[in-house]
């Protein structure tokens, strides 16, 4: 099942807390996750200039 980008970032958004860098000068983030009942992404969020990370984009991980 591919699964479109909106439920990707939805998904991602709500585990962006547990993956947020400790130090404030990173810029960019990425992180994996797995949906069932096995598709993995890959996400990548950009922090912008008022400080906020937001979505910039995402990768089907195939194994």
């Amino acid at each position: 099942m591919n699964y479109p980008e909106s439920h990707i970032q939805m998904v991602a958004d709500t585990l962006l807390p547990g993956f947020l860098p400790k130090d404030p000068n990173e810029t960019t983030l990425v992180f994996h996750f797995t949906l069932p009942p096995n598709e993995s992404y890959k996400v990548e969020y950009l922090k912008s200039a008022k400080n906020v990370w937001e979505f910039s984009k995402s990768e089907k991980v195939t194994r």
